[in-house]
């Protein structure tokens, strides 16, 4: 295996995608898979498709591209408000897209016009989030703007929990969200068939409660690939944690001490990082850094093994205590491994110095 690598257990993947489809299915919801914590990986569609998902959705084009190139047919869904300036494109690599912004709308619907397409879209709604979406007061203004397009056709609305501002989903937004469906379809004066939902933290909702039945959609990476839900803090009982891990090389390995010698600055990153004087301790160089991945957000998954700081291109841990290794020693071309939030994921998997390997096992 070339590292640094993140590798992905198929089969924990697919087991976590079929008890989150099998738990929607119940509440009559069907699981779109998003794609973008894998970077759009072709393979990650295809555990989707496997495990019986409605749809792929990812934020970016490209990644839909080459969801679209490697064959698979499940509709796409670009989830990223749309630019102005990847409209032209839009249509061929995405069935569906969220807009949150008339002007856009109506420009796709020319674009779609020229090219003698149809394209579906979902109007984003913001629940107080504040991110994106049509502030409910809007709706009634949307909905009359965009009465009249005819290459776009509205299908529903959307909205994302626990995003940018972490507003968590309760019972009482999912109401919201279906009273707001009613107001834009009476001002566009077509029927609204969807209300798709975003995010890992609506599992915890739909585990103990039933939604609005006009809720029937939902969107999630998360807690498919992570077993987590960072939203609520926990680990998904029924889900399994252990599907993703990221590996990386030891190149150096020497006996230092646990505080710099030398009038102290900035680091590289603008940070002032405080050290604690433990004498001298065991180090490890690793070949992997901030510019792979979130190292705050990495746990290692050998015990005694902790982490002391990065630069671009390398993580610095301490070994010491790490009796796994203390066997054979710490050499240089020894593995060490650590187990991924979302952001250390994500990174990673936008590396392109970091292998992304699916494993069976």
């Amino acid at each position: 295996m070339k590292y640094p690598a993140l590798t992905i257990c198929r089969s924990k993947v697919l087991s976590n995608a079929c008890k989150v489809r099998e738990l929607c299915s119940k509440k009559n919801i069907e699981v779109w898979g998003v794609t973008k914590g894998l970077s759009g990986d072709p393979r990650l569609a295809d555990i989707y498709r496997e495990a019986g998902f409605a749809g792929i959705s990812d934020s970016r084009s490209l990644n839909l591209k080459k969801i679209r190139d490697s064959g698979n047919d499940l509709p796409r869904q670009l989830m990223r408000i749309a630019m102005r300036s990847e409209l032209a494109e839009l249509p061929g690599v995405a069935d569906v897209s969220l807009q949150s912004e008339v002007s856009t709308i109506l420009e796709l619907d020319r674009v779609c016009s020229s090219l003698g397409v149809f394209h579906e879209t979902l109007i984003m709604v913001d629940i107080g989030d504040l991110r994106e979406g049509f502030w409910p007061n809007d709706l009634v203004y949307a909905g009359e703007a965009l009465s009249n397009i005819s290459n776009v056709s509205i299908t529903g609305i959307a909205a994302n929990f626990a995003c940018a501002s972490g507003v968590l989903p309760t019972m009482e937004k999912l109401d919201d969200l279906a009273r707001y469906s009613d107001v834009l379809r009476e001002s566009l004066g077509r029927n609204l068939p969807n209300i798709s939902i975003g995010g890992t933290s609506c599992l915890k909702l739909l585990e103990g409660q039933t939604p609005p039945s006009a809720i029937n959609q939902l969107r999630i990476c998360e807690g498919v690939l992570l077993g987590k839900d960072t939203a609520f803090m926990r680990e998904i009982p029924y889900l399994d944690g252990t599907a993703l891990a990221i590996h990386a090389e030891i190149v150096e390995c020497k006996l230092k001490p646990s505080v710099p010698s030398g009038e102290l600055g900035l680091q590289a990153f603008g940070e002032k990082p405080v050290f604690l004087d433990r004498g001298t301790r065991k180090r490890a160089l690793l070949g992997i850094g901030r510019q792979d991945v979130n190292i705050d957000r990495l746990t290692p998954m050998q015990d005694g093994v902790s982490i002391i700081t990065a630069s671009s291109d390398h993580m610095i841990v301490d070994v010491t205590d790490a009796a796994s290794l203390r066997k054979d020693g710490c050499q240089p071309g020894d593995v060490l491994s650590f187990r991924p939030l979302y952001p250390a994921m994500l990174a990673a998997a936008t590396s392109e110095y970091v292998s992304v390997v699916f494993e069976d096992k």
